[in-house]
């Protein structure tokens, strides 16, 4: 059936992209299912679950603040150094670098210009560089 296939991965998707944004299955979770109660359609289509998600991770992050250690440590280690990064920089770099949300699409989601997109990303992987050293 090709309409729950499609669901279904729209579902994991937007679980995997809030749970890298939050390192927490319960924000994840939260986010999903205002990610879901968002859509005007009952049905998924294209990107929009994701989208409405990540949306929801940012605008409910007060709802869940930082995660403690052991969340967090539950991630491999490359990704607990993002959590060091302010929360935009962090923010930017998940959604552009790991998970290739385009420019526009993210800035929308994160109610930045484009061109501040791009400052913030090139800060924090200058960042994240000098940190492995």
């Amino acid at each position: 059936m090709i309409v729950k296939s499609e669901a279904s991965k729209a579902l994991y998707e937007s679980f995997r992209a809030a749970l890298l944004l939050t390192a927490s299955a319960e924000a994840a979770e939260h986010a999903v299912l205002g990610g879901i109660a968002a859509l005007e359609f009952d049905h998924i289509a294209d990107d929009v679950l994701l989208v409405e998600t990540l949306k929801m991770v940012i605008q409910q992050r007060a709802d869940f603040p930082s995660q403690p250690e052991p969340a967090r440590s539950k991630l491999p280690r490359e990704l607990q150094r993002l959590f060091l990064l302010a929360p935009i920089s962090r923010d930017c770099f998940m959604l552009r670098v790991l998970l290739g949300v385009p420019v526009e699409t993210c800035s929308r989601i994160l109610r930045l210009g484009i061109e501040e997109i791009g400052e913030v990303l090139c800060a924090a992987l200058q960042k994240t560089a000098t940190s492995r050293s």
